[in-house]
């Protein structure tokens, strides 16, 4: 158990830095996930169940607490998969009367989480599940090794512009 705190806690100090561009490629990806799969609204969750990115129609409920209570059943996932000798669960499926959610684990840190009528198959939503995990699986590892490669550094001149953009706000402090 201590080499998991160690492993999550160097997970967490290790953050993804999303560009524009980034952004652009994970919402068109989305877009054409809901268009395929015949799915009502699709997001990208980090597996501490921060909201990355969300396309279609909007939940019932808030979509932060939505992405909490996901990344928190796939937490629980992660241990009864270990109790049977397995790593990880890579997918897991629920259907109600009405509507269905299909979520499946992108890497170490990354969740995909589809809603859906039930009227609409499973396992088609499953296939194009594994299509758009790929993906987005794509765009991570561009910004993973882009954050490795060089990690964002601000302007010289920023700390001296953002004080005088706030002495112009706020009056000279």
């Amino acid at each position: 158990m201590p080499d998991e705190i160690a492993a999550n806690e160097a997970m967490r100090l290790k953050r993804l830095v999303f560009y524009a561009e980034d952004q652009q490629r994970i919402d068109a990806a989305l877009q054409g996930f809901l268009r395929k799969a015949g799915a009502t609204s699709v997001a990208v969750v980090d597996t501490e169940g921060h909201l990355v990115a969300r396309q279609g129609i909007k939940a019932k409920g808030d979509p932060a607490s939505l992405a909490a209570l996901v990344a928190g059943a796939f937490a629980g996932l992660r241990q009864v998969a270990r109790l049977v000798g397995e790593a990880d669960f890579r997918t897991m499926s629920h259907a109600g009367q009405d509507q269905a959610i299909h979520m499946t684990l992108i890497g170490p840190r990354t969740l995909q989480v589809a809603v859906f009528p039930a009227s609409v198959k499973a396992g088609m939503v499953a296939m194009f599940s594994g299509e758009l995990a790929q993906q987005l699986a794509a765009v991570l590892a561009d910004a993973e090794k882009r954050s490795q490669d060089a990690p964002p550094q601000l302007d010289q001149g920023f700390s001296q512009a953002a004080k005088s953009q706030l002495d112009d706000l706020f009056g000279n402090l």
